[in-house]
């Protein structure tokens, strides 16, 4: 289903993250973009975006509010950067 991919590639992209940027570290600094070229999710794709989707939704993943930019109603995200959680940890617990 297209949930169950969504929920595959968020927890990918936010291993990569963790392992790479976050280091277990709630409130660092994390630059999706950068980790979905590590896990082969071109950014912007339905994919990419579902990914970053769930993060979102599963708290994982919070927009950097000094980062925000507008886009409009194509990029619904609209943040340069976010802040990797501790809905993050837990997840990655699982």
């Amino acid at each position: 289903t297209i949930e169950a991919q969504a929920s595959s590639d968020g927890l990918r992209l936010l291993r990569i993250i963790n392992d790479t940027q976050a280091h277990g570290q709630e409130g660092a600094r994390a630059d999706p973009t950068r980790a979905a070229h590590q896990v082969g999710l071109d950014v912007g794709s339905e994919r990419y975006e579902g990914a970053m989707a769930y993060l979102i939704e599963q708290d994982a993943l919070l927009g950097d509010e000094h980062t925000a930019f507008d886009v409009g109603d194509q990029h619904p995200h609209g943040y340069a950067s976010y802040v990797f959680t501790r809905g993050a940890v837990k997840l990655l617990e699982v």
